[in-house]
C-alpha cells in the first residue's frame, strides 16, 4: 500500500492574494477595504453543566452562549478610511467625533483561482473599540492594530448564515 501520509493534491486553496474585504458602515457607505495586512477572529459556544448526584459526572449541558472576537492590522491608509466612514454617523461631544459608538460589517470573500463558488465570512455589528500603533525604523509600511467587537460572526454557504448558536 502507497504511504498516503503526504498525498498528491491538485485542489488549490484561497490565499491572501485572492481576498476581498468591504466594509458596511450601518446606515452609511459600503467601504472598500483592500488597505489591510491580516484579519483575526474567533468564535465559541460557552456551555453550562449540570452535575447533580452523579460522582461528579456531566449529566447534561446547557445550549449555551455565544462568545466573538476580532481584530485586523490595517496599513495607516485602510485604518483612516474605516475612520472616515466611521465619522459620517458618529455622534459629536464638542468638537469630538466618537466613532467607537458607529457599527460595521465586514465581509471577507474568497475565491481560488480555477472555482466558481465564494468564500464567504461575515462580521457582523462590529464597533471600532481600541487601536495600537508599534511604529519602528525601516522601510516597512505603517500598520496599526485594531481592536473590533463584533456581535456575530457567520460562514455563509448556498445563501445560507452557517452560526455556532
Amino acid at each position: 500500500m502507497v504511504n498516503q501520509a503526504y498525498p498528491s493534491l491538485n485542489d488549490i486553496e484561497p490565499s491572501w492574494a485572492d481576498i476581498a474585504v468591504t466594509a458596511t458602515v450601518s446606515g452609511g457607505a459600503l467601504l472598500d477595504m483592500s488597505d489591510i495586512a491580516a484579519l483575526k477572529w474567533s468564535r465559541k459556544v460557552e456551555v453550562g453543566k449540570r452535575y447533580g448526584a452523579s460522582g461528579g459526572r456531566v449529566m447534561a449541558r446547557t445550549t449555551g452562549q455565544g462568545d466573538q472576537e476580532a481584530s485586523g492590522s490595517f496599513y495607516r491608509s485602510g485604518m483612516r478610511k474605516l475612520i472616515k466612514g466611521l465619522m459620517e454617523l458618529a455622534p459629536t461631544r464638542g468638537n469630538q467625533v466618537i466613532i467607537s459608538l458607529v457599527s460595521f460589517d465586514l465581509v471577507i470573500q474568497h475565491t481560488p483561482p480555477g472555482e466558481s463558488e465564494i468564500y464567504q465570512v461575515k462580521i457582523k455589528g462590529c464597533r471600532y473599540l481600541g487601536d495600537a500603533d508599534d511604529m519602528k525604523e525601516g522601510n516597512d509600511a505603517d500598520k496599526v492594530e485594531l481592536t473590533l467587537n463584533p456581535i456575530e460572526i457567520v460562514n455563509i454557504i448556498g445563501g445560507k448564515e452557517v452560526v455556532l448558536l
